[in-house]
């Protein structure tokens, strides 16, 4: 009988231990998922490509690329609001996904409440680009055409109130011209519907269409902003919206990655020292300029101190473009 109970209590120390052994484990002890809310192709594919392979390495453990496009960007980031905070599915968006497109329909989160940031890796301006059977090659060309023909040109981009939506809005309004605006699920399809001749114009970032350039497929038409990409070896001469008299049409998108609040402070430390890390490593500089970007860092807890201004700038910035 005694032995009996011996072996009983064995088996519970062995069973306590397993079980404190994995609510205790260090953390990660399993792959991490790396949800992008767009489809491949774009921008934040191709950085998410170089960037996860070395956050993987400083973390210990494999993280992993799903896209989730849909919806202007909320289908994959409602997928992140609604995970699990335990650290394993981190959220590759931007700005106008966080901060925007969620104040222009019923979203089941509220964004400034729903997510911490882990990180800002940098940000860029768009462009407009064309293809050469268009015959487009100015900003100017685009006009003159949309005004001989209203209704005619067709305008993609990567979504309603998305960061290529917004400033063709902002043309389209200051030109005075009625286009096609046709929608794609990111900026990959868009750029592909351009390279495919189905659409006239578009709009993409200059990391996703350097190839494309260098191989006489796409016409750069214009850098949205103020300033042009000073130094860009393809697009450097490109000119800005600003320059051409367009100073009204202005766009910036923050490439960030976030997670699910409610996420335990040491798990969120973990991360956030995990970016301060990736960003000082030279491999990964060295891929997001060999991309044409560059590393234009924004730790966590200081991009969240932000955040809440920002929301509020595109608050005022939706009034202005839905006034009647």
């Amino acid at each position: 009988m005694t032995a009996f109970f011996l072996r009983i209590a064995a088996a519970g120390f062995t069973l306590l231990f397993a079980v404190s052994g994995s609510l205790f484990a260090a953390y990660p002890d399993r792959p991490i998922t790396l949800v992008l809310p767009l489809s491949p192709g774009g921008s934040h594919d191709l950085h998410a490509r170089g960037i996860s392979p070395e956050l993987g390495k400083i973390l210990g453990q494999p993280v992993v690329v799903k896209f989730l496009p849909g919806g202007a960007g909320m289908k994959g980031t409602g997928f992140v609001a609604e995970a699990k905070p335990d650290g394993y599915t981190i959220l590759f968006t931007h700005n106008y996904f966080d901060q925007m497109v969620p104040q222009t329909r019923k979203v089941p989160f509220d964004v400034l409440k729903s997510f911490h940031t882990l990180a800002r890796i940098n940000y860029s301006q768009p462009m407009f680009i064309t293809w050469p059977g268009t015959k487009l090659k100015t900003l100017k060309d685009v006009v003159a055409r949309a005004k001989a023909n209203p209704g005619r040109v067709t305008f993609g981009h990567s979504g309603v109130w998305s960061v290529m939506y917004t400033p063709m809005m902002q043309f389209i309004q200051a030109a005075d011209i009625k286009v096609n605006l046709i929608p794609h699920k990111g900026g990959g399809p868009t750029l592909r519907a351009v390279l495919a001749h189905q659409d006239d114009v578009g709009g993409v970032f200059a990391t996703q269409s350097r190839p494309h350039f260098k191989a006489g497929k796409i016409v750069p038409l214009v850098v949205v902003g103020e300033k042009r990409l000073v130094g860009d070896p393809e697009f450097g001469n490109v000119p800005s919206m600003t320059e051409l008299g367009y100073p009204t049409v202005t766009s910036t998108m923050d490439r960030i990655f976030m997670v699910p609040a409610g996420l335990p402070p040491d798990r969120l430390k973990t991360l956030r020292s995990a970016f301060d890390q990736l960003v000082k490593q030279q491999a990964v500089k060295d891929y997001i300029q060999n991309l044409g970007d560059g590393i234009k860092y924004m730790n966590g807890a200081d991009y969240d101190a932000i955040r809440p201004a920002k929301y509020e700038t595109f608050t005022e910035l939706i009034k202005t473009m839905t006034a009647k």
